[in-house]
């Protein structure tokens, strides 16, 4: 059964407010998010080019034209640590079974008031260079704890496993009683590998057949294969938030959901 409406998040959730302009930092290059268009800025390995090519990107707006700026980091994966356990000195530990670039990786933290977790992850520290030098003024987060808020503010007290798809990966959050008991990034180049990742955390938690809900953040063409293919094997998916993701909105962004959901 597929149901859209229960799910829909009030506006005052929003993350990109009306005048802000949001930049989305993929392993790949930048997306620059506003209320009026999206761009994509691919990564360019001579330095000195693609900082020309940012700033030209930035000055495309008029001054003044946004009241702030926000950076959203999907380069790498993140981890969630309890906040009664959380030590700011430990952040390149938590991440130790990810692949960081010692040396060239910046540790950061976001510790949400609403939540008992600390979202802990790394950046390429060029990415911080380049904004610095362009951008005096900026927020930073990642996009987990944009995720993770969406969620919390949505969970039931029932199980349910959210799925968050991105170009060539999946987000996978599993909430029992409003509470984030599970979260993992996975690779996906197809859908018998997105089958295989969602159905492992079915198993590892022992959960029964439609005993818990799958809900998909958002509804997008691009991933109607994976819709798909999931109906086969289990009956109680939702989708959170089915909207029309534009054609250029889909190409200038890796995760679709997040480039207007939010905007």
């Amino acid at each position: 059964m597929e149901t859209g409406q229960p799910f829909l998040m009030p506006n005052r959730n929003k993350i990109i407010q009306h005048n802000e302009l949001s930049i989305h930092s993929f392993a790949n290059g930048f997306s620059f998010c506003s209320k009026s268009k999206i761009d994509f800025l691919p990564t360019n390995n001579d330095q000195k080019e693609f900082k020309k090519a940012f700033e030209e990107l930035i000055d495309y707006y008029p001054k003044n034209t946004f009241s702030s700026i926000s950076l959203v980091h999907f380069e790498d994966p993140s981890t969630f640590v309890p906040k009664a356990l959380f030590d700011e000195a430990n952040l390149e530990r938590y991440l130790k079974h990810y692949k960081t670039n010692k040396g060239k990786s910046y540790f950061q933290y976001d510790a949400p008031d609403q939540s008992n977790l600390v979202n802990v992850y790394s950046y390429p520290k060029k990415v911080k260079i380049i904004l610095e030098d362009i951008i005096n003024d900026f927020q930073e987060t990642h996009y987990n704890s944009l995720l993770s808020r969406t969620i919390l503010n949505i969970a039931t007290t029932k199980t349910q496993l959210y799925i968050h798809l991105q170009k060539d990966c999946m987000d996978l959050f599993l909430t029992m009683d409003k509470s984030i008991v599970f979260h993992n990034r996975f690779s996906v180049l197809s859908e018998d590998e997105f089958l295989y990742y969602t159905f492992f955390v079915v198993e590892q938690f022992k959960l029964e057949s439609n005993a818990f809900d799958i809900i998909f953040l958002g509804k997008i063409d691009l991933f109607n294969s994976f819709y798909n293919a999931i109906k086969i094997y289990h009956q109680n998916i939702h989708f959170h938030q089915e909207f029309i993701i534009g054609k250029l909105a889909v190409e200038n962004h890796n995760a679709p959901f997040l480039s207007q959901c939010f905007s």
